[in-house]
């Protein structure tokens, strides 16, 4: 063994194996990233090119699912059907052109029904506006817009018809009408002829106690008076069947409670019924419940009518 200092010492050389650290930092990967991202490249453009036509199925469905037992929705009717209807096996496809002469081509507004008669039924609040409008514009012409109030209400169309600083409706504690108010009543009639809600009219008075006849007081006077106002309507030509109750209410129901002497409480009351208040009236005097009539013979039920049965006017009595 030869010493560290001498010249001709021997020197050995260990080279380690390296088992491939290097090839993880090469570049095949890129190669793999390239071709997935020109794969991603390629499908955004096959899902942009493909989207608008993916649009129009979807709104064709949506039209069908609109309204099924036609063919295309709503969109037949309203020109954004894409589809054509199958008329006997010949494609028809719908223009969507509109005519300005056909109404149906206009917005609709909601109207009124009309009965078989001719006569139309108010029911929406809307309707009953309406309906108020037309009696005040009758109130103007008849120089009566302080003598009117109309009201619309959940049951119906309240119209009040009362006294002003200058004119009564009836003479002091009597139940004859003053002409003014005739012409008034008359001209109410005529609106009413035209409808086919049902009525009810009421009279009423102050607290103001009637002593001029014995056996006679404020409930006999507003009901006298009540019955006067159906009669001059009538007359002017609003149908007898259109009016299911004369009531007199007396003072129970004043117009300001805190001063039940007040003139202003002295009025009739006209009620247009909506077709929900006249089936509950109904109901109220036993038409919609079942009865149990009683006789000699033995026990009779008699179950409630229907009510398209229900709503039918009652014959008058003879």
């Amino acid at each position: 063994m030869k010493k560290r200092g001498d010249k001709d010492h021997e020197v050995i050389i260990k080279r380690r194996s390296k088992k491939g650290h290097d090839d993880a930092h090469g570049g095949a990967w890129k190669v793999a990233f390239a071709d997935f991202t020109l794969a991603m490249m390629a499908l955004f453009m096959v899902l942009w090119i493909v989207q608008p036509q993916n649009d129009n199925t979807v709104q064709a469905q949506a039209e069908m699912l609109t309204n099924p037992l036609v063919d295309g929705g709503a969109g037949v009717f309203d020109g954004t059907s894409r589809t054509p209807l199958d008329l006997d096996g010949m494609p028809v496809t719908v223009s969507r052109e509109v005519d300005p002469a056909n109404d149906a081509d206009q917005p609709q507004d909601s109207k009124p029904a009309n009965g078989p008669d001719g006569k139309t039924r108010y029911g929406t609040p809307a309707e009953m506006q309406e309906l108020a409008e037309l009696m005040e514009a009758l109130a103007e012409e008849v120089d009566a817009l302080a003598n009117i109030e109309v009201q619309v209400v959940p049951q119906g169309l309240r119209v009040l018809i009362k006294d002003d600083q200058q004119r009564f409706m009836f003479q002091r504690g009597s139940a004859v009408l003053t002409p003014h108010f005739q012409r008034l009543l008359v001209g109410l009639s005529g609106v009413l002829a035209k409808v086919d809600n049902k009525l009810i009219i009421s009279g009423h008075t102050d607290a103001t106690q009637y002593r001029q006849q014995a056996g006679y007081n404020n409930w006999n006077l507003s009901g006298d008076r009540a019955l006067r106002a159906r009669n001059v309507m009538v007359d002017g030509g609003l149908p007898a069947s259109g009016i299911l109750q004369v009531a007199a209410q007396a003072d129970v129901m004043p117009l300001r409670p805190d001063e039940p002497e007040n003139g202003a409480n002295r009025r009739i009351e006209i009620l247009l019924l909506t077709s929900k208040a006249e089936m509950l009236y109904r109901e109220l005097f036993g038409e919609g419940y079942a009865q149990a009539h009683y006789s000699q013979s033995g026990t009779e039920f008699v179950a409630p009518p229907a009510p398209e049965q229900a709503a039918q006017p009652a014959p008058e009595a003879l």
